[in-house]
């Protein structure tokens, strides 16, 4: 089973994703902001991650490039959420698989998902 890691603080959004994506045969790990993801299993690998820009705590293009520079993770996508920013405002802090603009069609996500998942596969 494919597992996905999210970080988002708003606490329905998450339980949406989760509800969902566990609806789709995904494993999903939720935390609500950059320390609650700062202290997980990091044995434990994702096949992909989904981050939210803006927590409470941090930044969701900070744990990216974070992901993105670390050798372990770097192989793993991440997929970057934002109601506000679009991904030419940190697409140079941060190198990410895809963008999702929020408020976000959930279909449209999923077939993101797929999509990011179908490409690494691929390589």
């Amino acid at each position: 089973m494919r597992k996905i890691y999210i970080v988002e603080d708003d606490d329905s959004i998450r339980e949406i994703l989760e509800i969902f994506l566990t609806s789709e045969d995904y494993a999903v790990q939720s935390f609500e902001n950059v320390k609650e993801f700062a202290q997980r299993n990091k044995e434990e690998k994702p096949d992909l991650y989904l981050f939210d820009v803006m927590l409470p705590d941090g930044s969701g293009i900070d744990l990216c490039s974070e992901i993105k520079t670390s050798s372990e993770n770097a192989e793993i996508p991440v997929l970057i959420m934002s109601a506000h920013a679009q991904l030419k405002h940190f697409a140079d802090d941060c190198q990410p698989d895809g963008f999702i603009a929020k408020p976000f069609d959930i279909d449209h996500l999923l077939s993101q998902i797929k999509e990011i998942m179908a490409s690494k596969e691929s390589h």
